[in-house]
Formats: structure tokens, sequence, C-alpha cells
């Protein structure tokens, strides 16, 4: 019988072999790379992880996250109709809805406890950077009727936009960039702006935010489903896809049956922020975790997973005119590049594509077949293509 002692040496090999991997070979990880002490989320059990930098390694203790009844489990297939963001059937038909994007807020000063209300209950998350090295959530959700609040809601930026085009969603964020103004003026997105008054009841302020806490007040902006529901049916707006619109997405049980290990993935987006992945074989998921310990969800403190990881390679740089500044992005969405698919506890290169503005991503194996993803919730990172990306 393995004593304690072995048992941790043995969750915390991997984490070790990766930080090892990242000193030695990229300096940029080098200065700012978290550790993470691995010890692997339990159905129903406490355990720990704990995300540290060097400065603080020592002086912080190991943060837990319990795994609840509320947690994200293994996809279920029940139910006579599909959710065509995750695979999954459900027993009502919402394969026809128009999706919900919502620009959320992933800045570390606006999150208390590393927590954000509703993001467990997107069916797809994608992260990005925006000024300052920092990120930014876009969650979607093909029926937003029943989640619970969402937020905090923040500013749009033009690739953001073109992001939820692409799914023909509706848009809610609290204001935006100049770019962003003019792809959802000139486009004919469906927006819901809070800043700017458009279609805004279906917006309210969390007032715990606010006293006090100035930068705060820019992160207090919050959404529910039962309010989209009440205010849906006063707007005139099209909530179901046109006939000809079709999800680019498919499914499958086994997506990467011949991939590299991945129980371990750290993604870094800049100097100053880091995503990592740690995988759950027996629920086949993997829990986000940044800023120093897992991400939540403040609604019912559950752990946030994903059966699958899709990491798009892509330039960005910083945005020059256009009447922007404070070093704000650009990233070109569209054209091709090289990423990563993860899923099951593997890795393998892909190649994504994209046509227009207005289109969905393609995904591709190097052997040209297109790709499956596994049933469940998706995490989509939009990376550099300088960037760093460690398996292990």
């Amino acid at each position: 019988m393995k004593t304690t002692f072995t048992k941790i040496i043995t969750k915390l090999i991997p984490a070790l072999l990766i930080a090892l991997f990242i000193v030695s070979s990229t300096a940029d990880y080098k200065a700012g790379m978290f550790v993470v002490e691995r010890i692997e989320p339990k159905r129903n059990e406490e355990s720990a992880g704990n995300i540290e930098t060097p400065e603080t390694r020592n002086a912080r203790g190991v943060n837990t996250v319990r795994t609840n009844n509320n947690a994200p489990q293994p996809a279920q297939q029940n139910g006579a109709f599909v959710n065509p963001l995750t695979g999954i059937r459900t027993a009502s038909d919402i394969s026809r809805n128009r999706p919900v994007a919502i620009s959320v807020s992933n800045q570390r000063g606006a999150l208390p406890s590393n927590a954000i209300n509703g993001i467990s209950q997107a069916d797809i998350v994608y992260e990005l950077l925006v000024e300052g090295g920092i990120t930014r959530f876009i969650a979607l959700f093909q029926d937003f009727s029943n989640v619970g609040t969402v937020g905090s809601i923040r500013s749009a930026r033009h690739y953001i936009v073109q992001i939820a085009e692409a799914y023909d969603a509706l848009f809610m964020h609290a204001g935006g960039s100049p770019l962003a103004f003019e792809e959802v003026d000139t486009r004919g997105i469906t927006s819901f702006d809070e800043v700017r008054g458009i279609r805004n009841q279906i917006f309210s302020r969390d007032v715990n935010r606010v006293p006090g806490h100035t930068v705060l007040q820019y992160h207090s902006c919050t959404t529910s489903g039962a309010r989209f529901t009440q205010w849906l049916p006063a707007y005139d707006i099209r909530t179901t896809h046109n006939n000809f619109f079709r999800q680019a997405l498919n499914f499958t049980n086994d997506p990467i049956p011949n991939g590299e290990r991945a129980h371990d993935v750290g993604i870094r987006f800049s100097a100053v922020k880091d995503s990592y992945f740690i995988y759950e074989p027996s629920q086949h998921l993997y829990y986000m975790a940044q800023y120093d310990s897992f991400l939540t969800d403040a609604n019912n403190n559950s752990p946030v997973a994903f059966s699958n990881l899709l990491i798009l390679e892509m330039p960005i740089s910083d945005l020059v005119g256009h009447g922007e500044g404070a070093g704000r992005q650009d990233m070109n969405t569209v054209g091709h590049g090289r990423g990563y698919m993860v899923s099951g506890g593997r890795y393998v290169r892909i190649n994504w594509s994209r046509t227009d503005k207005s289109s969905q991503f393609v995904y591709h194996f190097d052997n040209g077949r297109e790709i499956e993803l596994g049933h469940g919730k998706t995490y989509i990172a939009i990376v550099p293509n300088t960037t760093g990306v460690v398996f292990g």
C-alpha cells in the first residue's frame, strides 16, 4: 500500500516536470509562469489545488476546491434532441435558438475569490486578450432561459463582436471600443448594450460592488436568464436561426484516439496572465485554474471544467489608429493558422480557418480530416502565435 508521502509525491511529479521544462526552455516562462501542486479534484470529496507565483510559493497555503453535486459531470446522452454547442442530448429542441454571447470580465481585481457568476453554465467559453495583458471571456449559452446571474459584463472589442457574429448570437456587452461600436452598428449585430441603453432593461447592477470602489463600478453590470426571458418578448428581434444557418461543430465519443499526453495544460497569454487546466480522468474533464486558485462559479461555488480545450494561435498586436488607445489589441480572426486540440487526456496539433468576419471557425487535423469534439463544454483560447503552451 502506498504511503501518504508517496501518494503526494506521485501527484506532484507531473507539475514539477512541467515547471522544470518551462524554466529550461522558455525565458518568459522562467520569469513568470506559475507552479501547480497537482492534487486532482474528486467527485463529492474535498481536494486541493494551489497555483502560486515564485514570490508567494512559500507564503501561501493550499487552496481547496469542493466538487459537489453542482459540479460538471460527464456528458449524459439523454433526450430526443441535441445541443449544437455541446453535442449533448436535450429534452427540448433548442438547436435553432440563436445562442446568447456575453462579454464577461476576467480582470483579477474584479473577481472576488476568483469566482465569476454563471461561467460554469456556458456551453462554450472563449478567453482572449484585451489591453494591458489581461484577458476577457466570451460566454456562449445555447439556452439562456434557466441560467442564473452572469457577470460582471464588460465592454466589447471588434474581434469579440466578430466571434459573436459567427454563432449568429444575441450579443450582450456594457459599452465597447470605437471599432467594436463600428462592427455592431454597420454589420447588423443584435446588440444588448447596457452603456448605450440599447435593450438595456435586461441588465442590472450589483450594488455590492459599487460603494467605495470606483474601479469596481465598471465591473457591476450583470444579467440573468430570468431577466432576459422577461424582457426578450418586448424586443422586435429574431430569436431563431435562419434556415440556411448550420452549426459547424461535430462531436464524437473518442475525439483524440492517438494524441500525446495532456493531463496538465498551461497557457501563457501575456506576462501577467496564465491559464492552467488539470485533467480528472474519472470525469473526462479539465478543471480550469488561474490567479492562484481554481476558477469557480459564484452562483453555486462549482469549479469550472470543460470536456475540450481548443488553443488557437494567431498574430496579435497593439492596435494603431481608429480612435483606439491604451494598448488595445488587434487580432486577425479571419484566415488560417495553427493550434492545439485537447480532450480526453490527450492533445494533437490542428489547423484552423475562417473565411470572413461572419463565418464560423473550421478545424482540421494535419491529414485534412475535420475534427470532432468530445461531448460537453468547450474552452477556446486565442493566443499570440509566439506564446507558450505546455503539456504534461
